[in-house]
């Protein structure tokens, strides 16, 4: 069975480009556009794997993902954050994170994180 990520990003074109890098090595994909919906989405389907922006309305993915690591039935899903700041200025929020990549990224480098966390998208 494919494994499944839930893409939380408030740029359509960020999601849009994610979206099919990642289904094109066949994770399926979840989306939603800021904290709260993406806990929403994670109600309804666990995913093996989080990417959220840091910086969206609503929610801010630092927030959604306290509430995240605070659920036991979730805080092992590993959550890689997606920021245009840098790295000093996350501060102490990165250890809610597996992982921080820097915008603007290569999808290259997005999809080898995803695999080093997770795997390929069908297990054997």
């Amino acid at each position: 069975m494919a494994k499944r990520v839930l893409l939380v990003d408030d740029s359509p074109s960020v999601v849009q480009a994610a979206y099919d890098q990642l289904e094109e090595r066949g994770y399926l994909i979840d989306v939603a556009y800021n904290g709260a919906e993406a806990l929403n989405r994670i109600e309804d389907a666990v995913p093996d794997l989080i990417i959220m922006d840091l910086e969206m309305p609503k929610m801010r993915g630092d927030e959604a993902a306290e509430k995240i690591r605070a659920n036991p039935l979730w805080v092992m899903i590993p959550i890689i954050a997606l920021t245009a700041h840098n790295p000093e200025s996350v501060g102490a929020r990165t250890s809610l994170f597996n992982a921080l990549l820097i915008k603007p990224f290569g999808f290259d480098v997005l999809l080898k994180k995803v695999e080093e966390l997770i795997g390929p998208a069908e297990s054997v």
